[in-house]
């Protein structure tokens, strides 16, 4: 099977898109397919090092054009198409003539394709036709499932928390977040990944604070999420993944799109939460952050409560189980 990923990276739209559609995209060359992910990088360096790591051929063309020329339709099986952006007419014009999955986030934005993807927890409120929904089809690369635990794991000490925002971090949560653990009570070790735009906001807040340490964006964050106690983070693709793995969180909605999924993490115990997307640009304040992080740390049953309901919902079979649904359209062909 020949398969089509067409999916951008920008500063304004994350990394998220180009993450779940690479995870996907290894699942597929481990089936022995051939994949071409088809877009805008952004100039992001360690989100190009994780495609050429994967070994996921790419083409880059313009962010939020679809790009599609008549004689794909001969060069390719199947496609898959994430964005929020790209013309609705494009895209359906595009899957009359190739079977298509589009990856959608709640708004399937009047896209008439074979099949629909919808991920987020609560997704089930929007029951489209042909539709892979929930949790059961997250996006899970295989470098997270094998770090699933199966068990919660006893706190280190001191406690170990990892925050990131996110690979573009567009409105400098993480500043944001840095200033609050800093408030913390308890002796901790916090590794903090951030965005180059917000690197030196978070050294100025960090320097000469024994425990603190700051990191640029890495293809490494399996390696962290495997040591870490705690995790705050962004509501983005990455909270399935720690979610999959089972590490106490709190999650954070920083953009209007990540509101549904964090009020689906929280009102099913899978994490505590708060939302900031009417929170000003950094320098901002949020002592509830502070507060959750040191009830993850200090409340084990909270704790256990959240690991639970975690290793119930995700278990890391999401990729598979997408990949199968593709291999089923492109043999239907057109």
């Amino acid at each position: 099977m020949r398969c089509l990923i067409r999916a951008d990276a920008t500063f304004e739209t994350g990394t998220g898109h180009v993450m779940r559609c690479l995870t996907l995209a290894e699942e597929l060359r481990a089936r022995g397919h051939e994949v071409l992910l088809r877009g805008e990088l952004g100039g992001i360096t360690w989100l190009i090092e994780r495609v050429a790591e994967a070994g996921v051929r790419h083409e880059h063309v313009q962010a939020h054009d679809l790009a599609w020329a008549d004689e794909d339709a001969y060069s390719f099986d199947v496609v898959v198409v994430d964005s929020y952006v790209i013309d609705v007419d494009s895209v359906n014009a595009m899957a009359r003539v190739t079977p298509t999955l589009a990856i959608v986030d709640a708004d399937h934005r009047g896209l008439i394709v074979d099949l629909y993807l919808d991920q987020n927890l609560g997704a089930a409120d929007f029951p489209w036709e042909h539709s892979l929904i929930g949790a059961p089809f997250a996006l899970v690369r295989a470098d997270i499932v094998r770090l699933k635990r199966d068990r919660l794991r006893p706190l280190t000490s001191p406690p170990q928390i990892l925050s990131f925002m996110g690979g573009s971090d567009p409105t400098g949560a993480i500043v944001t977040v840095t200033r609050e653990l800093l408030s913390l009570p308890m002796p901790v070790e916090v590794t903090l990944v951030v965005a180059p735009r917000w690197q030196d906001d978070v050294d100025a807040l960090i320097a000469d604070r024994p425990g603190f340490r700051s990191l640029a964006p890495t293809p490494a964050l399996p390696e962290l999420l495997a040591g870490a106690d705690v995790v705050v983070s962004a509501t983005g693709t990455s909270a399935w993944e720690i979610c999959t793995i089972g590490v106490p969180s709190m999650f954070i909605a920083v953009v209007d799109n990540q509101r549904p999924g964090l009020r689906a993490l929280v009102e099913g115990g899978l994490s505590l939460g708060i939302d900031l997307t009417d929170l000003p640009a950094p320098p901002g304040t949020a002592p509830e952050i502070a507060h959750g992080v040191e009830r993850l740390i200090t409340e084990e049953s909270l704790r256990e409560r959240l690991f639970s309901a975690c290793n119930h919902v995700f278990d890391g079979q999401g990729a598979r189980r997408v990949a199968a649904a593709l291999e089923d359209i492109a043999r239907s062909g057109r």
